[in-house]
This record gives C-alpha cells, sequence and structure tokens, in this order.
C-alpha cells in the first residue's frame, strides 16, 4: 500500500529538458548504441508496420489487452527529446515513465535493469542522435482494474529487481558475456519463458518456453525438443540470416527480430 501510495505523488516526475544536441555524444558511443539498439530490438516493437522506424504505434498483444508502443525518437513533444539521461536511465532501469507513470512490462525493463551503466548512457546517445518523428500514436487503454497504473508498484514489488548483471565468479568470461546479452537488453527469457497469473517469468522455468503474439517460443535450453541438437554455427547462422540449414528459418515474432 505504501508502494502504491507513493506511486502517484507528483514528485515523481523528472522535469523536461531541451534537447540534446548530438554532438556532445562522441561518434564511438553513438555507434555503439546503435549495436546495442540493434541487440535490444527496440525498432521490433518501436515501429508499427509501414512506420517509420522507431516512432511507435505497434499494438502489442498481451493477455491483459492491446498496448502500444511508445514513440522513442527524440522528438520533444511525442517522443524522447525531452527526456533528460536520469529520466532515461530510470524508464529502463525501474519501468517509470518521465512523467512519472509506471510502464507496464510489455516494455522489458526487468531485463533492461541489468545493463551497465555505460551502455544505458550509448543507447541514450544513439537515440538522441535519430531524427526527431513526430507521432501521436493510440494510448494503451486496457480494462479494470489492469488500466490502474499504480498498481504496477505491487507488481514490481513480488517481480521485479533492478540489480545491474553480475558476472558469475565460476564462469567464463565468453559465458558470462553470453549471459549479459541474453539476460540484459537482449530479453530473450521475454518471450521464450513461461509467465505466471500475473505476467511476470517464472524464474522456476527461465528460457523453458513461452508464448509471444500467438506464437510458441520453444525452449532455449536442454528442454528444447529439436530432433537435431542445436550447434554453436548453427546459432549463429539462424541469428545473423534467419535461417538454419537443420533447423528451419525463423517465423513469427522472431522473422521480426
Amino acid at each position: 500500500m505504501v508502494g502504491v501510495a507513493a506511486a502517484v505523488l507528483p514528485w515523481r516526475s523528472i522535469a523536461p529538458i531541451a534537447r540534446p544536441d548530438a554532438s556532445v555524444f562522441s561518434a564511438a558511443t553513438i555507434a555503439r548504441g546503435r549495436q546495442l539498439a540493434a541487440l535490444g530490438d527496440c525498432a521490433v516493437c518501436h515501429t508499427k508496420a509501414n512506420g517509420v522506424i522507431n516512432a511507435g504505434g505497434r499494438a502489442i498483444e498481451t493477455p491483459f489487452g492491446i498496448i502500444y508502443s511508445t514513440n522513442i525518437t527524440p522528438d520533444v513533444e511525442t517522443g524522447l527529446g525531452a527526456w533528460s539521461y536520469p529520466a532515461f536511465e530510470r524508464a529502463m532501469r525501474e519501468g517509470i515513465h518521465r512523467d512519472g507513470r509506471h510502464l507496464y512490462p510489455a516494455f522489458p525493463y526487468p531485463h533492461f535493469a541489468k545493463a551497465t551503466d555505460a551502455d544505458l548512457q550509448a543507447l541514450y546517445a544513439y537515440l538522441m542522435a535519430q531524427a526527431p518523428v513526430r507521432a501521436d500514436n493510440p494510448k494503451t487503454t486496457l480494462a479494470l482494474p489492469f488500466n490502474w497504473r499504480p498498481l504496477m508498484a505491487g507488481w514490481n514489488a513480488l517481480f521485479h529487481r533492478t540489480g545491474v548483471f553480475e558476472a558469475y565468479s565460476t564462469k567464463s568470461e565468453i559465458w558470462n558475456r553470453g549471459a549479459y546479452l541474453v539476460e540484459g537488453l537482449g530479453h530473450c527469457g521475454a518471450c521464450h519463458s513461461p509467465r505466471n497469473a500475473l505476467g511476470a517469468e517464472k524464474t522456476s522455468a527461465y528460457l523453458a518456453g513461452g508464448f509471444a503474439e500467438g506464437w510458441e517460443a520453444p525452449p532455449l535450453t536442454s528442454l528444447s525438443q529439436a530432433p537435431i541438437p542445436w550447434s554453436e554455427d548453427e546459432l549463429f547462422a539462424y541469428l545473423r540470416t534467419g535461417e538454419s540449414h537443420f533447423h528451419g528459418v525463423a517465423a513469427g515474432p522472431m522473422a521480426r527480430w
């Protein structure tokens, strides 16, 4: 109850700023942010069919109703142009809009929270360096009680942890790098893990298979029922080209990734 009460207080709003000039960011930082945006598949959810990249408006089907993605171009009025880095970081780590509203976890901030400060700063730089696009998209209007966003404070208390990814001391550097990508910006578990009745990923069945937009997302663990085991080369080819000689082609939401 305290969390829900705090969620509606006006101090949660972060003041708007003048849009940062792209020249304040180094070319290397923007290039790194571009890679991170591709890794996080920002454009996949934030671009509607035949729409402008990252201008939002895509209808995302969830068990609780349709959620429309937001404009993440640096337009001052309809996008992120008035967002300071602290506002952006809070949204990525805590799932809270600049104006203080709670975001729904269809925006997978439980995964994005694991990103390092350096990666979030580079991602912010890249987004702010893009051309602004004015786009007035449909507003998400879920049925009661899901349309009352302060309830997300309780959801976060139950299911969300804001800690940055911590490397496993018993694992190799390349293993930890893979884990960071999968658990963080890559947010593989958002589709490939089953969810409970409240829409949270089941930690006891992480990457054990789930559903996304009416499509089955198969297990990415040893529970995979692929008749031919995945090899490193086949997984590389599948993720790079969308096609594997032994496992077919990507379809459904995965084809957009």
